[in-house]
């Protein structure tokens, strides 16, 4: 059988060749006209329904184009769980060359992905680009890279490697400075995830770091244990220490998949830093039922650089818009820590539930209210902050507000305290001077 090819299904081929289902409209064909159809022989296509022969992925699309049907349809469905993303790309009846093409990407970076799952590191958006070239959900993208046997030895083996280094550099007294840049295991863990050493020690600094945090912890816990006198401080001492114990024991464990995630996920520093400001201008959905929209040309002059997975775009009458997704939220959030490490200079997200409130408005530099509405309609929408923090610094020294185009119909009135929407053929900005 073909390398690869093992989730054909011979006997799905001659369902669909005899229309077994009984699709309306088409009749079954012959093995000799199939075989016409895609340029093969008759022996050809009755090997492939005997199961001696398997088509190459250009033939599973002829096949699958003769007989109106998706190429899935000639595959096992039954073992979809276990099919990596080789198994999903001939499925979709493309080489690795078309995806190539597709893609525009080197055919060493992506025989490297789809063997090893290292996504290149300037291609913010490129498992959802994976995505689309083959024809399924993101989801499906990461879940097949997971069943990689290259990445799951890769998890395995940064596990063990971590695992050293933390024995190695959380105990060492004095001020915290992470794994050495010249250690043996950091440079094979960089290497494994094809990135810098660098890069990976900045962002082991960051992980050991918290880590070490709770073995301080447990060690000052320990102390109080071992040498107090009062037996029920030594009690509690005791019980603290192993709480302690397992917290670090559980985040210890959780490194190597983070370490997967994020960098199969990582973004540019230009990226993250949009990321971040939808997140500042409360642009998700956190414990309100509906999230305000972040206006989209107030944000960026690059909005397509965002990756649709973590970002939805849309149009309130004629404003673009978007907000962060579910996911995206959750990125923003969980490796927060790591890009600060990588790129101090960015903003960080605003660590409150309620982004309305002071602690927000402190962060433009000015009062007032961050969010508006359009005429007659009820959707929030959301001024990022930096953007914000800059026209009201312009409308305070001008003493009224600064008119902001927000689209063909419509013009934002940002003044020293307050924001204020209107049509553009009927605008009108409110005094501000009180």
């Amino acid at each position: 059988m073909a390398r690869g090819l093992t989730h054909f299904s011979p006997s799905e081929l001659r369902a669909h060749r005899m229309n077994i289902y009984a699709r309306p409209g088409r009749a079954s064909m012959t093995a000799e006209e199939l075989a016409q159809a895609v340029g093969a022989t008759k022996a050809q296509v009755l090997a492939y329904e005997n199961g001696h022969r398997v088509p190459d992925p250009v033939r599973i699309r002829a096949l699958a184009q003769a007989l109106q049907i998706p190429t899935w349809g000639l595959m096992d469905r039954n073992a979809m769980q276990a099919w990596t993303l080789a198994d999903h790309r001939r499925a979709a009846g493309l080489r690795a060359q078309d995806v190539v093409e597709a893609l525009s990407i080197s055919p060493k970076n992506y025989r490297r992905f789809e063997s090893e799952g290292i996504v290149p590191s300037r291609r913010p958006q490129f498992l959802d680009e994976v995505a689309s070239a083959l024809g399924v959900s993101r989801h499906t993208v990461e879940r097949a890279i997971d069943r990689t046997p290259a990445v799951q030895e890769r998890q395995a083996r940064a596990f063990q490697l971590v695992v050293a280094m933390a024995d190695r550099y959380i105990p060492q007294p004095g001020p915290w400075r992470g794994p050495a840049p010249e250690d043996e295991d950091l440079i094979e863990l960089a290497a494994s995830y094809g990135r810098t050493v660098q890069r990976l020690r900045h962002v082991l600094t960051y992980e050991l770091g918290e880590l070490r945090q709770s073995y301080v912890r447990a060690q000052r816990e320990r102390a109080v244990a071992d040498y107090d006198t009062d037996l029920a401080r030594q009690a509690g001492a005791n019980y603290a220490y192993e709480r302690w114990q397992e917290i670090f024991s559980r985040d210890l464990r959780r490194i190597p998949h983070r370490l997967e995630r994020f960098h199969r996920t990582a973004q540019p520093s230009d990226v993250w830093q949009m990321l971040v400001d939808l997140y500042n201008a409360d642009a998700v959905t956190l414990r309100r039922e509906v999230g305000n929209w972040a206006v989209t040309s107030l944000l960026t002059t690059k909005p397509q650089t965002l990756p649709p997975h973590f970002v939805t775009h849309g149009y309130i009458d004629d404003v673009a818009v978007c907000r962060l997704t579910a996911e995206g939220t959750s990125h923003v959030q969980s490796f927060s820590g790591l890009y600060s490490a990588l790129f101090p200079g960015v903003r960080r997200p605003i660590r409150t539930t309620n982004r309305s409130s002071s602690k927000a408005r402190t962060a433009t530099g000015q009062a007032g209210h961050e969010t508006f509405t359009l005429p007659n309609r009820a959707e929030r929408l959301a001024v990022p902050l930096p953007f914000l923090g800059k026209k009201r610094a312009e409308a305070a020294e001008a003493n009224a507000y600064v008119p902001v185009p927000l689209s063909p119909t419509y013009v934002l009135g940002v003044g020293p305290s307050a924001l204020s929407a209107h049509f553009l053929d009927g605008l009108y900005l409110p005094d501000d001077r009180g």
